[in-house]
């Protein structure tokens, strides 16, 4: 029997019960609707992750807390001094608060050579004005959601307006009031929230720290050699000295979302399940209600082998189809859902001020990938196939004199 044969009687036998072929197939298409849709989710949130990840920081950026231990200026010579080791760059946390009409408001002051922050942070640029001069304890650029507050009662700080704020520093509450000299742009990361900072030269955290820094920034000269300095800046500082890369960071990525597409797995092979359940019921119920006719296709010279390839080409068609559905459906589901994350909170994550999130801002866009929907594709038959072989074979034995005198 010819391919187009088996094709044309197998389209016009799940024709003819159109209601119960459209609910299986119905059935089938939601395992590959789930899979590619969520599946598209999650890659469009890791990607937007990566994107503004790399966008700010290198990933040849380490950063050094010091934890317990002293990170004095000997300290960063140490580290200086490491075998692939570009740049050190230290800074100071000072935590403040701006003193507002409405109040205060949190904040905290950077305190950093800002002729090697941008070595750290490429993605970090001046929207207006310039850097206050390295021998400046006045000057200060302010953090994106300072110059452009997202809550209607901020005050709006603008190049060559003045700041005061009052810093907690080893010396007490000192105020203090800084010329703003610039604005940065919008540059949100997981290491730094400068948005919500004022930026000043080191010289004014060495006023009230010494030599005794907040943290480092390492800059590695290749991102081969990351993991080789990381493990000598902790074998040099010793264990109370906390030490994360960018790459370890990219690492966690990584494991996330292979535990997300780990439960995606899970959920879609509980839906391939019922997918199967569902093809395997509706075939054994057409095999009983299509005796007859198989008793007329044997009469004819049907074999048996003819009969079962029939019956499976059936199941195929309908896998193919719901797969292809499931597909089409799973790539809407995928838009739908992020259009509903990205409106929801405006930005992914939602956790900073205004809605900015923890890795910058950005829509959500998913990602499908075309081999993946093939693969989801190919796997939706093979379970439609696995789940009409055993009524095809019931099919193909049943005798053709005892189908003829069948009565339904």
């Amino acid at each position: 029997m010819r391919m187009g044969d088996v094709l044309s009687l197998s389209f016009q036998a799940l024709r003819s019960k159109k209601l119960r072929t459209s609910l299986t197939i119905l059935g089938i298409l939601i395992g590959p609707a789930i899979v590619v849709g969520l599946t598209g989710l999650t890659l469009g949130f890791s990607n937007l992750i990566y994107h503004n990840l790399f966008s700010s920081i290198s990933p040849n950026d380490v950063f050094v807390n010091p934890g317990n231990s002293n990170l004095n200026a000997y300290v960063i010579q140490e580290i200086q001094q490491l075998k692939g080791v570009k740049e050190v760059v230290p800074f100071y946390l000072i935590p403040a608060t701006i003193q507002t009409p409405s109040g205060p408001m949190g904040t905290e002051i950077l305190s950093i050579d800002m002729s090697k922050a941008q070595v750290a942070f490429p993605g970090l640029t001046l929207q207006t004005g310039q850097y206050p001069s390295p021998y400046s304890t006045f000057g200060a650029v302010v953090g994106y959601y300072i110059a452009h507050p997202q809550y209607p009662l901020q005050p709006t700080y603008q190049t060559g307006q003045t700041i005061q704020v009052v810093m907690n520093t080893p010396e007490g509450k000192v105020t203090k009031t800084f010329l703003v000299t610039g604005n940065f742009n919008e540059f949100s990361s997981a290491f730094a929230d400068v948005d919500q900072s004022l930026i000043v030269q080191s010289i004014v955290g060495r006023q009230y720290y010494g030599d005794q820094y907040s943290g480092a920034i390492v800059v590695v000269d290749s991102v081969s050699q990351v993991n080789q300095v990381v493990s000598e800046i902790q074998n040099t500082l010793g264990k109370g000295v906390r030490v994360v890369s960018v790459e370890q960071f990219v690492t966690l990525i990584n494991q996330t979302t292979a535990s997300i597409d780990g439960l995606l797995f899970v959920a879609g092979a509980s839906s391939f399940i019922v997918a199967f359940v569902g093809i395997l019921s509706t075939m054994f119920t057409t095999v009983v209600e299509r005796i007859r006719e198989i008793g007329v296709l044997r009469a004819i010279g049907f074999t048996r082998r003819s009969i079962m390839i029939l019956f499976m080409a059936e199941s195929i068609m309908m896998g193919l189809i719901g797969g292809i559905a499931g597909v089409g459906a799973g790539v809407g589901m995928g838009y739908l859902l992020t259009s509903l994350s990205n409106s929801g909170g405006g930005r992914f994550g939602g956790g900073g001020p205004g809605g900015a999130n923890t890795f910058g801002g950005g829509h959500v866009t998913p990602v499908f990938e075309p081999v993946f929907m093939l693969e989801v594709i190919g796997i939706t038959a093979v379970f439609s196939l696995l789940a009409g072989i055993i009524p095809a074979y019931r099919a193909s034995r049943i005798e053709p004199a005892v189908a003829l005198r069948y009565e339904v």
